[in-house]
């Protein structure tokens, strides 16, 4: 396992509930990341590369795209979810972005969600990424900004400061402990320029997640897996994430999501 590996990302894809916060993931932002994957042009024929394709639907829908004769490449440090899927034009490829080869010039769309902001050094991954884009080949990428997950002031007061607590230790706990960027999402956009890409651009969406619903479970399979790092952080205890657990079910609780912010641009013809 290689640093980055130990001090990443802070999720085990090989647990039941790993698996089932991926797919409710991906019922929550699939749809905007097909948006924006169709703006790009994406047409049968291209090459296409995932890079930490997670539970591997867009990697999935990519494949569909751009058959029969495109192809998809899809990579991640841990493939145990992905090996799920088959699709004859589609490679599954363990992968460390920082680490590991690509070929040159290769794909005419590279894509990336919740990918960056787990990494030690952004600018030498996408550096990487680029190079593996041909000429004029698109580079999308997606990522989170905490800013923007509060709690609805229509809460009852305990249940908003509760919910203020947890989102604080969540974001402490990944930052502190895993390395993760919270505030990542308002990088994005201007790393993939300093990266030299042209055409570059950037659009966020959000919307308000409730108890019982996805957003509710994104939380709930969140904390379950955070628990420790969470209560280490000292700013909730035991008692705290079992009243979160409980409100993650619960039609009280009201709050904005993390905005998804979607980031693209071009590999220059020259």
């Amino acid at each position: 396992m290689t640093a980055e590996q130990e001090r990443g990302y802070a999720f085990d894809n090989a647990l039941a509930e790993q698996r089932e916060r991926l797919r409710t993931l991906e019922t929550i932002n699939d749809a905007g990341t097909i948006e924006q994957l169709e703006a790009r042009g994406v047409e049968r024929g291209w090459r296409c590369l995932e890079v930490g394709a997670g539970g591997g639907s867009i990697a999935a829908w990519l494949s569909d795209r751009v058959a029969p004769d495109g192809t998809v490449v899809a990579t991640d440090l841990d493939t145990t979810v992905l090996r799920d899927l088959s699709r004859p034009n589609l490679e599954l490829r363990v992968h460390d972005v920082l680490e590991d080869d690509l070929p040159e010039g290769e794909f005419d769309l590279v894509h990336m969600r919740l990918l960056l902001a787990w990494l030690t050094d952004p600018p030498t991954a996408l550096e990487r990424l680029m190079a593996a884009l041909a000429p004029g080949g698109w580079l999308v990428a997606e990522e989170l900004d905490f800013a923007s997950a509060v709690p609805d002031p229509r809460m009852d007061a305990e249940s908003f400061a509760l919910f203020a607590r947890i989102v604080d230790a969540h974001n402490a706990a990944l930052a502190e402990q895993h390395g993760f960027d919270p505030a990542y999402g308002r990088r994005v956009a201007g790393d993939l320029a300093d990266a030299g890409l042209s055409d570059v651009g950037c659009a966020g969406r959000a919307s308000m997640w409730r108890g019982g619903e996805p957003g509710g479970a994104i939380w709930r399979l969140t904390i379950a897996q955070l628990r420790e790092p969470m209560i280490a952080t000292g700013l909730v205890d035991a008692g705290d994430l079992d009243a979160a657990m409980r409100l993650c079910a619960d039609p009280r609780l009201s709050s904005l999501s993390p905005v998804m912010m979607a980031a693209w641009g071009r590999r220059p013809l020259r």
